[in-house]
């Protein structure tokens, strides 16, 4: 098979046209019509790019059948995050830090291979690269979508798990403007769906919790921009409006799987240090955490 047809045969398998490869891959569409007609050959990156498309599509959404959408529909065309689904900001983020983003609709796909943890309001996702929040910002929505589901009628549970379900998303961000844009991305969405103005209290504990769950750090090396470890915030909802906190570091949460196997030599060791937090805190209400975004 020839480079030519490889391209092309690729690309249509991945559902995109010259003008989508030309926007998502940051080149002009008349260097795509050369790779696709084979007057010029495609990187390999490329490549792998469409073939892997291809391969996810294939897998999520087989012929005649759409992805369900979610009962809830937050903020999908305004904001920051929404202004363009190009893959990069610039070819020198790419070659600085290898930044590529990924387009929505293959967000959404990938994210359908795991509906059903998406869809647990309690479940938690931590995202080592999280960027502006691609993958952070639809999980959210479809958290808070099961909100709406369960509890849409009750305005303190809808608020509560609404809250719930923002403490159980994480991310890890090694450039300082990506993280700011994820947290403003994470609380636009969050305070659309419940309608609140930037007084409310219940909008201030929520920045609060994204200070502390989208963290400015390299997830490589477990360190935060300061250079200290990362620490990862467990958050728990214990009912009548009352939050749990505990802080544990990432680099010891890390060692947990040597733990968790029944057949291993460490399976006795359910009381090892690794699972003692770092600090604990007393519980606490959505005006306290609003509190502490305001010392912050």
């Amino acid at each position: 098979m020839s480079d030519a047809t490889t391209f092309a045969t690729c690309r249509t398998e991945a559902g995109l046209s010259v003008a989508d490869v030309a926007t998502e891959f940051g080149v002009l569409p008349e260097l795509v019509s050369e790779w696709d007609d084979g007057r010029a050959q495609p990187p390999a990156h490329v490549i792998r790019s469409l073939e892997t498309i291809g391969r996810i599509g294939r897998a999520v959404e087989p012929v005649g059948i759409k992805p369900q959408q979610p009962e809830f529909e937050a903020i999908r065309d305004e904001g920051p995050l929404f202004k363009s689904d190009k893959l990069i900001k610039s070819k020198k983020r790419v070659a600085d830090h290898g930044e590529v983003f990924t387009p929505p609709w293959l967000v959404e796909k990938m994210l359908d291979l795991v509906k059903g943890e998406t869809e647990r309001i309690d479940s938690r996702f931590l995202e080592p690269a999280c960027g502006s929040g691609n993958f952070l910002v639809p999980i959210l929505q479809r958290k808070l979508a099961a909100v709406e589901a369960k509890y849409g009628k009750s305005d303190f549970e809808k608020r509560h798990f609404a809250l719930l379900a923002l403490t159980c998303c994480y991310g890890i961000e090694l450039l300082a403007d990506n993280i700011a844009e994820c947290r403003a991305n994470m609380l636009a969405v969050f305070a659309q769906y419940l309608r609140l103005d930037k007084h409310d209290e219940l909008y201030r504990a929520a920045g609060h919790v994204l200070s502390l769950n989208l963290i400015h750090g390299d997830a490589m090396t477990m360190k935060n921009a300061d250079g200290g470890p990362i620490r990862i915030v467990e958050w728990g909802y214990i009912g009548k409006g009352k939050f749990q906190r505990r802080d544990f570091r990432l680099d010891v949460l890390t060692g947990m799987s040597t733990f968790h196997e029944e057949r291993t030599l460490f399976a006795h060791l359910g009381s090892h240090e690794i699972f003692q937090p770092v600090e604990s805190y007393p519980p606490m209400r959505v005006a306290e955490l609003a509190a502490r975004d305001m010392v912050a």
